[in-house]
C-alpha cells in the first residue's frame, strides 16, 4: 500500500498557508452542479425490443403506482406525508396517480388511517381515498400484486411508472419495513414474483429507498420492466422530489423515459429536501441492456477465479479501495469503481456499463450509477444471499464468491483459532498459501518515538491503519477510540506516537470511532466517523462526523440510532438532526488497569445544542496515554501493535 501521512483533513501549518486558496475554491464548489455519470451507447447484440411503446404528440395516457410503506419515516418525522404533499402540489391532472399506504402506526396526514392500509389517487391537487384495506401487510408480495392489478384495471394506461417508497437494503435485504410486521421485507425475488404475478409490464420501477441501484436488482426488474431508477447509497429521509417531475410528464406524457428519469435524478440531487452534504446518488438504467451487462461481468469475474491465487491480493485490496455503500454494511460496492481499483476499466464490461447507465447523478465521489453484491466483511450472510439470488438465476460467478471467501477464510484461520469457516457450505478445504503478518509487529524504541518496520512486501499485505488511544485518568483507561491519523518516517517505518489532539465538538474532546476514508488522491475524497453520545437523556446515538475538501476541519452531519444487533439490519434513511435546545452527554468504554472492561461512562460536560456545533482538534489534556495501532490484513484480519506509553511532554 502507498505510504503516507493519514487523516488529510486534520489541519496543519502547511494547509493554513493556502487557507486563500481553499476559500475561493469552496465557493467555486458551491455552485457547481453534482458530478454527472458521462454514458454512451453501445451497440448490444440481439437485444430484446421495450415493453413500452410510446405514441409520441402527448397522446400517451399514464398511471403512475406509488406503493407507499410509511414505516418510521412516517411516523417519526412525516417523511411520505411531506412527499405526498409534493405529489399533490405538482397538478398533474393528465396522468392517474393512484397510491397505497400502509405500514406506519401513525400519519400526518389526517386523510390518511393511522395502522391502517389504504388506496388513493391523486387529482385535482387532492389526496382522495377511495379503498379502506384494513391491516393488510405491505410486505407481503400478494398485497403488492394486488395494488398493481387494482391500478391497472381502474385506470388502464399506455405506460406504467411503479415507484416503491421506503426503506432498502439492497441485494442483502431488499425492500420495505412495516411497523405493523416488522420481521418481514420483500426480497428481491420476491419483488420480481409480484410484478410477474401482476401480468403488468412497466416503464419504469423506480425505488424511492436506500441502496436499491444494484445489478442484482436491475437482473430481477428485467422481465418486468424497460427501466430501474434507483440509488447505489444511502437516501434522506424525503428521498425523491416529486413536484416538478411529476409537472413536466403531465404536461408532455410521451415525454422520454430517459428524459423522465433524468428529471428526477436532477430534482433528487438538486431539489430543494436535498442536503448539500448528504451523499446523495441516483441513476436511470436501461433494463434491456443487463442481461449482456451481466454476461460481461461473469467473463470478469470468471477470469478472476481462474488466477485468483496469484491475484488475491490485488483483488483484496480492490475489494477493500472500490466504493462501497451504506457504510459498508450491506456488502455493496460500485462496480466501474471496482474496475478501476483491480486493473480492469479498460474492458468491454467498462463500455457496456457506461452505456447501461443512461443518466446519473451523486454529490458523493465514485457512484457511477450501478452497484454489486461483493461478500467481504460478513462472509456469513454469503450463503443466504447466494440462495436468494439464486432465486432469479443470478448465479454466473458464484464460484469466485465461494473461492475468494475460501482463501480469506484461510487466512483469517490461520491467523486466529477463533475464526473456523469449515463447516460453510462455500468453504473448500484447499491448502491456500496465505501469509500473516501476526508475528511482526513488535515495535523498536528509536529515541524519540516508537516505530513499526515491516518490509514493503509485508505492507503491501496491509490495507488499512488505525490508532487507538487510551487515557490514564488516574484510575483506570478511558478509551477515547480510533482514527486514521498515521505517519511513515523517513525509513519507511510507521510511527507509533500520539500529538495529544483529538476530535473535539465546541471545544471539547470526545470519545470518537473512525469508520471510513475513501482512497488517496481521489477525487471529493472524505473521511467519517461517530462520537457515541446519549441525546436528551434518553435516547443513545452516533453522532456522525464528516470531514471533506470544502470542510477540512469537519462537520457534523446529523446522528443515527445505536443498534445493539450484530445482524444486518434495515438501514436507517438519511441522518436525523439535532435541534436547539437538544442535550448532549457523551459516552466512552472505560478498562481497569489491568485491561478488564469495566463498562460504559459519560465523559466530559453535557452539550446544550445551539446552532451549529464545530468539529476540530482539541490537546488531551494533561494525562499519560497508551496507543496502539490497528492493521487491517489482506484477509482482513485485524492485527495490533503492542501497547505503547505516551506520556505527556
Amino acid at each position: 500500500m502507498a505510504k503516507k501521512k493519514g487523516c488529510l483533513f486534520k489541519i496543519g501549518i502547511a494547509l493554513l498557508i493556502f487557507i486563500g486558496m481553499i476559500f475561493v475554491l469552496f465557493c467555486m464548489v458551491l455552485i457547481m452542479p453534482s458530478e454527472e455519470y458521462e454514458t454512451v451507447n453501445y451497440d448490444i447484440p440481439n437485444m430484446c425490443d421495450y415493453y413500452t411503446h410510446i405514441k409520441g404528440n402527448g397522446e400517451d395516457k399514464v398511471t403512475l403506482m406509488v406503493y407507499m410503506v410509511g414505516s418510521d419515516l412516517e411516523s417519526d418525522g412525516g417523511a411520505a406525508s411531506e412527499d405526498i404533499a409534493e405529489m399533490t402540489a405538482a397538478n398533474a391532472d393528465n396522468i392517474n396517480i393512484t397510491l397505497q399506504t400502509g405500514g406506519a402506526a401513525a400519519w400526518e396526514n389526517a386523510s390518511i388511517s393511522d395502522g391502517k392500509t389504504e388506496r388513493h389517487i391523486i387529482k385535482n391537487g387532492e389526496l382522495q381515498n377511495v379503498e379502506n384495506l384494513g391491516e393488510a401487510q405491505m410486505t407481503s408480495p400478494n398485497t403488492l400484486t394486488d395494488f398493481i392489478k387494482w391500478s391497472a384495471s381502474n385506470y388502464p394506461a399506455d405506460r406504467y411508472e411503479l415507484v416503491l417508497w421506503n426503506h432498502g437494503g439492497g441485494t442483502a435485504l431488499g425492500f420495505g419495513y412495516d411497523e405493523m410486521y416488522p420481521d418481514d421485507m420483500l426480497s428481491l425475488s420476491q419483488i420480481g414474483n409480484a410484478l410477474s404475478d401482476s401480468g403488468i409490464k412497466f416503464d419504469i420501477v423506480g425505488f424511492d429507498a436506500c441502496l436499491m441501484g444494484t445489478i442484482e436488482t436491475a437482473y430481477m426488474l428485467e422481465p418486468y420492466a424497460d427501466y430501474l431508477v434507483a440509488s447505489e447509497e444511502y437516501e434522506p429521509g424525503t428521498g425523491w422530489y416529486y413536484s416538478e417531475w411529476l409537472k413536466n410528464l403531465s404536461d408532455n406524457t410521451s415525454m422520454p423515459t430517459v428524459e423522465i428519469g433524468k428529471k428526477i435524478v436532477e430534482d433528487y440531487i438538486n431539489g430543494p429536501d436535498s442536503s448539500f452534504f448528504d451523499s446523495n446518488t441516483l441513476s436511470i438504467v436501461d433494463l434491456r441492456e443487463i442481461p449482456y451487462t451481466y454476461s460481461k461481468l461473469c467473463e470478469i469475474m470468471q477470469q478472476e477465479e481462474g488466477v485468483l491465487d496469484s491475484r488475491y491480493s490485488v483483488i483484496s485490496q480492490a475489494r477493500y479501495n472500490a466504493k462501497s455503500f451504506g457504510d459498508g454494511e450491506y456488502e455493496q460496492i460500485d462496480i466501474k469503481s471496482y474496475l478501476e481499483e483491480c486493473g480492469k476499466s479498460d474492458t468491454e464490461l467498462d463500455k457496456v456499463l457506461r452505456s447501461a447507465v443512461k443518466y446519473s447523478g451523486s454529490s458523493s465521489y465514485n457512484s457511477n450509477g450501478l452497484a454489486m453484491y461483493f461478500p467481504y466483511d460478513y462472509p456469513d450472510y454469503y450463503a443466504e444471499i447466494k440462495t436468494e439470488t439464486d432465486k432469479f438465476g443470478y448465479n454466473g460467478y458464484n464460484s469466485f464468491f465461494d473461492r475468494f471467501l475460501s482463501i480469506m477464510g484461510t487466512g483469517q484461520m490461520n491467523y486466529s483459532s477463533e475464526n473456523d469457516y469449515s463447516n460453510y457450505s462455500w468453504y473448500d478445504n484447499t491448502n491456500y498459501d496465505t501469509y500473516n503478518v501476526s508475528d511482526k509487529l513488535e515495535v523498536k524504541d528509536k529515541g524519540d518515538y516508537f516505530a513499526l518496520s515491516l518490509s514493503d512486501e509485508e505492507w503491501d499485505k496491509i490495507n488499512g491503519i488505525d490508532v487507538w488511544v487510551y487515557v490514564d485518568d488516574g484510575d483506570g483507561y478511558v478509551d477515547l477510540g480510533s482514527d486514521n491519523v498515521y505517519e511513515f518516517d523517513d525509513d519507511g517505518d510507521l510511527r507509533v506516537d500520539f500529538d495529544y489532539y483529538w476530535v473535539a465538538l465546541n471545544g471539547q474532546v470526545v470519545p470518537f470511532y473512525f469508520e471510513y476514508e475513501t482512497p488517496e488522491n481521489v477525487k471529493d475524497g472524505y473521511t467519517y466517523g461517530y462520537v457515541p453520545a446519549v441525546l436528551n437523556g434518553n435516547e443513545q446515538i452516533e453522532i456522525m462526523i464528516y470531514w471533506d475538501e470544502k470542510h477540512p476541519d469537519g462537520y457534523l452531519a446529523g446522528y443515527r440510532p445505536y443498534s445493539e444487533e450484530e445482524n444486518i439490519s434495515v438501514p436507517q434513511k438519511g441522518f436525523k438532526q439535532l435541534k436547539n435546545g437538544d442535550t448532549l452527554e457523551f459516552l466512552c468504554d472505560y478498562y481497569t488497569y489491568d485491561g478488564e472492561y469495566d463498562g460504559v461512562y459519560s465523559y466530559g460536560d453535557k452539550i446544550v445544542v445551539n446552532g451549529d456545533i464545530t468539529v476540530g482538534y482539541e490537546y488531551v489534556g494533561e494525562y499519560d496515554t497508551n496507543i496502539c495501532y490497528e492493521l487491517t490484513d489482506i484477509y482482513n484480519n485485524s492485527i495490533t501493535t503492542e501497547m505503547i506509553e505516551v506520556e505527556m511532554n
